[in-house]
């Protein structure tokens, strides 16, 4: 049979043993210079980088390995970039150093077709540009 002063140790560990479970470690952190995540099949469908000094990448692939989406800095500039199957170069979203956005579009050859972006001073431009990324059209700018 068990006494009170061992029900009572019993009863102590208990309750300490439900105090540890509760408690919460500090945030937990990992670090490292890329991250890769793969699917079943052990392809690598995204990446996270450090590029250099200045250049931080976050790239979502396809089935085939080629990008599809990246987000990234470099240069103190933001972009976005988006590509088609086969990784082709579709559209880019830039955020200059210095604020100034900027949107160009891409034929299926990659070559630039049409850009809209804003210069420092906040004034709109547009060119449009012919099948070997030649500017056809611009806006003056004024």
């Amino acid at each position: 049979m068990i006494d009170a002063k061992n029900l009572m140790c019993v009863a102590a560990l208990g309750l300490a043993a439900i105090a540890l479970m509760g408690q919460r470690s500090g945030p937990r952190v990992v670090e490292a210079e890329r991250f890769v995540l793969r699917d079943a099949a052990g392809r690598t469908r995204a990446e996270l980088r450090v590029d250099g000094e200045q250049s931080v990448v976050l790239r979502f692939k396809d089935t085939d390995g080629m990008p599809r989406l990246t987000v990234g800095t470099e240069n103190s500039a933001a972009l976005i970039v988006l590509n088609e199957r086969g990784g082709k170069l579709r559209a880019g979203l830039v955020s200059l150093p210095h604020g100034a956005p900027g949107l160009t579009l891409y034929d299926k050859g990659g070559k630039p077709r049409a850009e809209l972006s804003l210069d420092r001073d906040g004034a709109a431009r547009l060119t449009l540009n012919d099948r070997n990324g030649l500017s056809t059209w611009k806006t003056t700018g004024r």
